[in-house]
C-alpha cells in the first residue's frame, strides 16, 4: 500500500514537472495560450562610448503584453518610455514625450519531433502623428524646412526557429528584418541571432551571438554576444535579466564600446 502511495507521488511530481516546463514563458519562443495574456516589464540601460568623445547613455521603461487568441497565435502590444534618447538614437527623432509603440502578431508551429518555427510582424513608431505615413502637406512643410522631423516608423518581420531537446534545452536562431517607412532610400536593418535556451528547475538561462547589419549610406555592421537568466518565483511570474555587449563592429561615428543591461518582471495571466 505505501508502495502504491509512492508511486501516485513520484507520479504528479513528473506531471507537475512537466505542465512546468510547457509553460516555460521566458523561452524565446513562447506563445501563450488561448485566453492567456503574457505582460513583460522592463527596465533598460544603454550605454555607448564613441572613441573622442564623451558617452551616451539612454535609460528605456517598457510594457509588453503578448495576448493569445487562438492555437499559439498572439497578439503583440508594447509602450516604451525613453528617459533620454540622445545618445543611442538620432536626437532629431526624439519627440517630447519620449514614447514609443509597437502593434503586431506571432504564430507558432510545431512538429511532432520538437521543431518550432515562429512567425512575427509588427508596426513601430516613435511620436506617431499618424499610422500610416506622412501626410502631404507634412511632407511640403518638411520640404520648406518648416515641419518637424522627429517622427519616425518601421515596419518589422522576424522568423525563429528551435528545437526542443531533453532536459529542457532549446537551440533556437532568428533573422529579422526591419524597414523604414519614411525615408526616401527605405533602409534596411538586419539582425541575425543564433544561442541556445534552459530550463533548469526553477531556473532558465541562454547565451547567443547577434549579428546586425544595414542598408543605410553608412553600412554599419556589429557582432554583440548576450546572455540572460530568470528565476521563476511561482508557476506565474519570474524575475531576471539581459546583458547584451558589443563584441566588435565598424560603425559611424566610431564607437569604442556598448552595452546595454536589462532587468525583467514577466506575469502570466
Amino acid at each position: 500500500m505505501k508502495s502504491r502511495k509512492l508511486l501516485a507521488v513520484f507520479t504528479l511530481i513528473g506531471l507537475s514537472a512537466n505542465a512546468y516546463a510547457n509553460e516555460d514563458f521566458v523561452s524565446p519562443l513562447y506563445v501563450p495560450s488561448e485566453l492567456e495574456t503574457l505582460s513583460t516589464t522592463s527596465l533598460t540601460y544603454e550605454r555607448t562610448d564613441f572613441d573622442g568623445d564623451s558617452a551616451k547613455e539612454d535609460l528605456i521603461l517598457r510594457e509588453t503584453l503578448l495576448v493569445g487568441f487562438s492555437q499559439e497565435t498572439a497578439i503583440k502590444a508594447s509602450v516604451g518610455n525613453r528617459f533620454n534618447l540622445k545618445g543611442i538614437t538620432s536626437e532629431e527623432y526624439n519627440n517630447e514625450h519620449n514614447f514609443d509603440y509597437e502593434l503586431g502578431a506571432l504564430k507558432n508551429w510545431r512538429t511532432e519531433n520538437g521543431a518550432i518555427v515562429q512567425g512575427g510582424m509588427s508596426y513601430y513608431t516613435y511620436n506617431p502623428r499618424s499610422w500610416y505615413g506622412r501626410s502631404h502637406q507634412a511632407k511640403e512643410k518638411i520640404r520648406e524646412n518648416k515641419g518637424n522631423t522627429r517622427w519616425y516608423k518601421e515596419a518589422r518581420a522576424e522568423v525563429k526557429a528551435g528545437y526542443e531537446l531533453e532536459d529542457g534545452l532549446l537551440p533556437y536562431a532568428s533573422l529579422g528584418i526591419n524597414a523604414n517607412l519614411d525615408d526616401a532610400d527605405r533602409d534596411f536593418y538586419y539582425n541575425a541571432f543564433a544561442g541556445v535556451h534552459k530550463l533548469e528547475n526553477s531556473f532558465a538561462y541562454g547565451a547567443g551571438l547577434r549579428y546586425e547589419f544595414e542598408t543605410s549610406a553608412d553600412k554599419n555592421r556589429t557582432l554583440s554576444a548576450e546572455a540572460s537568466a530568470d528565476y521563476y518565483i511561482d508557476d506565474n511570474i519570474s524575475i531576471g535579466g539581459v546583458i547584451d555587449y558589443r563584441v566588435i563592429g565598424d560603425e559611424e561615428p566610431k564607437i569604442d564600446s556598448q552595452y546595454s543591461a536589462e532587468a525583467r518582471f514577466k506575469v502570466l495571466f
